[in-house]
């Protein structure tokens, strides 16, 4: 299985920067995503391509993961590999951030550009695993997009399907059609936020500054601090699935959009 569906590590020098100006380096265009890329050539493998979408001004590289049903980008890994760290400004958020090949986020600019191509609709699989759990599980979105940053990357997403559950609607917030926030930029819909007895007044800065869809806060943070085994129950900020593994911090996310 590939890494939509499962858990691999790669050993391969990092590719991108963490720097949030860094300008990494790409090749011509070998589609405009990467089920177009598999479209075009169904016996593709899983590697690093460079695409631009529809619409697009520039062109980026991305993980391709290649399965028998499509072409799938890799725009959110969390696994803690590469000890990368998601406690970032919205400039960072905005262009993304990490690696390449491993841990990563593929950046806002890049997810709205490849989730409003013209005549090309987009899914979400997200695949998550705890510790203790060899099979993982997934929650599937059946449309995904990303809005511009003028409307704050606000999130949409179709009907669920899968058995991680949908957390992105389950709980004290729904997060579909809510908007992006940072440490440094709220939108999080609560002026005083609440969980359990706890008050606050930013839920990216009450989960270790995270940055996410956030509307009171809600139900998942795929962005939150990574916790190893043995020290990964109970904590605010996790990567957290809210209707799998609830008081749990997960062995990893990945997140994918196929486009059709």
């Amino acid at each position: 299985m590939g890494v939509c569906g499962s858990h691999m590590l790669f050993h391969i020098s990092r590719a991108w920067s963490s720097d949030p100006g860094a300008v990494f380096p790409t090749q011509s265009p070998q589609g405009y995503d990467c089920s177009h890329i598999w479209e075009r050539n169904n016996g593709s493998v899983s590697r690093v391509y460079t695409i631009k979408p529809l619409g697009a001004s520039t062109s980026v590289q991305v993980f391709c993961d290649m399965k028998a049903d499509g072409g799938w980008t890799l725009i959110q890994r969390h696994d803690g590999q590469d000890g990368l760290l998601f406690n970032r400004i919205w400039a960072e958020y905005k262009q993304g951030f990490g690696n390449i090949i491993g841990e990563q986020w593929l950046g806002l600019d890049n997810m709205y550009v490849l989730t409003n191509q013209n005549g090309r609709n987009s899914e979400l699989f997200i695949s998550l695993d705890a510790f203790d759990d060899s099979l993982g599980t997934y929650s599937l979105y059946s449309s995904f997009k990303v809005g511009p940053e003028s409307k704050f990357y606000q999130l949409s997403l179709g009907v669920y399907s899968g058995n991680a559950g949908d957390a992105s609607r389950t709980g004290n917030g729904n997060q579909d059609g809510s908007f992006f926030s940072t440490k440094n930029k709220d939108n999080d819909n609560c002026s005083i936020c609440k969980i359990g007895d706890t008050r606050f007044t930013s839920c990216s800065q009450y989960q270790s500054n995270s940055g996410w869809w956030f509307s009171s806060c809600g139900n998942a943070n795929l962005n939150g601090q990574w916790r190893p085994q043995g020290n990964n129950v109970g904590w605010a900020s996790s990567v957290s699935w809210g209707t799998y593994r609830v008081t749990e911090s997960l062995k990893y996310s990945k997140m994918c959009v196929r486009n059709y």
